[in-house]
């Protein structure tokens, strides 16, 4: 593919032409509210899954841990090997392409979910979602530092982010609901098919409206490169030693925006345990359960990115260049309480109002830290260091956080509460650790950010 315009790979602007072409109008804010919906249905496919844990379970004979590696393992880890090489594209070709063709394979493979009928078969399409999932965030995090101004891009970023809260939210709500309703119904049984379970019926009902998605993605602008320009290199491979060399000589600031957020995103992973929770220890029935992880994902949530946006906005524009870094530090400490409280709460209503400051401050990260990444990343290397984050975060959180307190539930703790206990110490240990790991890189990102804007003034 060549580098113009039809891949994506255009001319750099200086970030002041950038911020004149993107200020003051519509079209900014509809390319961010179109990524925003397709990660709505990104999180719907993903999330889905967890409330049909008893019924999937029952049908392939699974333990809590092997359920977890259908997300932690088959999801997990492929959504982040996968988004390197993704990210190293999305620096090069046309990205709203890439989005529009991982929306596809993603609808595809959550599709292919209600045809499998064996644990390995449903690891598979598993894998496939989380591939084709892994083409979303990196292209789109590039998208929209060329869209927006770096004083807007945390509001940019907001609205984008939107999508996970409204997809769990649906999920779990609208999820719920279609559930319990194909419950109610005996086995499918159709032609070469064979029989369908509720729960594959579920799959297949949420797969095929990411096809129409993918077209409206397609139909988007590809904006032009922003920031100082730099040649994108010709020569065969991956050329990774870039994105290496420009962390390693960063290193407490590495920590602070990879290996921190990461751990952070343990305890937001381990979020989707807990309508199995609210069913296993308070007996209530899937729409319930559904309901109020819905609710709270759909108001505490959003509430979070628009303070965050907000807050960070706000003290940025005041001179304090490490505003998103530093905010994320202090929302890790302030999650531990009702993470390490909620699983442990002593009837199902104390739980449910748990939930809200616990997703009010998940709502945090989504927002603050790819903003902060895409603030002190070289031009041409957006999509990479985009896609590192999303690798950090996938390897440790994605995968360790559905896992984790799976694996301590059934091989540590024991009885009814087993999962309970597992949750609450998992929220313990990380989220200090958490903190700590951010806060140690603020005054290297502060004076990378000081020499980016210097060299971009000169």
């Amino acid at each position: 593919m060549s580098a113009d315009s039809d891949t994506g790979a255009s001319p750099a602007l200086p970030s002041s032409d950038a911020a004149a072409r993107s200020s003051g109008r519509f079209y900014p804010w509809y390319v961010s509210g179109v990524l925003m919906l397709a990660y709505v249905l990104s999180f719907l496919d993903r999330r889905i899954l967890y409330l049909m844990v008893e019924p999937i379970k029952a049908d392939l004979h699974l333990s809590d841990f092997q359920f977890s590696l259908l997300t932690g393992g088959a999801f997990g880890i492929f959504y982040t090997l996968a988004g390197l090489p993704i990210g190293w594209m999305a620096d090069r070709y046309n990205r709203k392409n890439l989005i529009a063709i991982g929306i596809t394979a993603w609808s595809v493979m959550t599709a292919l979910c209600g045809l499998a009928r064996t644990f390995p078969m449903l690891f598979l399409a598993r894998i496939g979602v989380g591939v084709g999932e892994a083409t979303l965030s990196p292209s789109a995090y590039s998208m929209l530092s060329d869209t927006f101004d770096r004083k807007r891009l945390p509001r940019a970023m907001s609205l984008y982010t939107f999508g996970i809260f409204i997809g769990v939210g649906i999920a779990m709500i609208a999820g719920g609901e279609l559930v319990q309703y194909v419950q109610q119904f005996p086995d499918f049984n159709l032609p070469v098919i064979g029989t369908l379970r509720s729960w594959h019926v579920v799959f297949l009902t949420i797969g095929i409206p990411g096809l129409i998605m993918a077209l409206w993605v397609s139909t988007l602008k590809e904006p032009p490169r922003s920031g100082p320009a730099k040649p994108v290199s010709s020569g065969k491979g991956f050329p990774f030693a870039e994105v290496f060399g420009f962390l390693f000589r960063n290193p407490l600031m590495t920590i602070a925006l990879f290996v921190g957020p990461a751990f952070y995103s343990i305890l937001s992973e381990a979020d989707s345990w807990y309508p199995t929770l609210f069913i296993r220890l308070w007996h209530w029935n899937v729409v319930d359960a559904g309901s109020i992880n819905g609710l709270s994902s759909l108001i505490a949530g959003p509430l979070g990115l628009i303070f965050a946006g907000w807050y960070s906005s706000r003290a940025f524009n005041k001179g304090q260049t490490d505003a998103c870094l530093r905010l994320t530090a202090w929302s890790a400490a302030g999650i531990c309480l009702p993470a390490i409280c909620l699983p442990l709460a002593p009837s199902g209503e104390i739980m449910a109002a748990l939930l809200f400051p616990f997703k009010f401050f998940i709502g945090f990260v989504p927002v603050l830290i790819p903003s902060a990444i895409q603030m002190v990343a070289p031009n041409h290397l957006r999509g990479q260091l985009g896609a590192v984050f999303l690798f950090t975060t996938g390897l440790i959180g994605t995968s360790m956080g559905p896992i984790l307190p799976a694996y301590l539930s059934d091989y540590v703790f024991t009885g009814t509460y087993a999962l309970a206990h597992a949750l609450a110490v998992t929220a313990l240990i990380v989220g200090p650790l958490t903190f700590g790991l951010i806060w140690l890189g603020l005054r290297q990102y502060r004076d990378r950010y000081t020499a980016l804007t210097a060299a971009e003034d000169s």
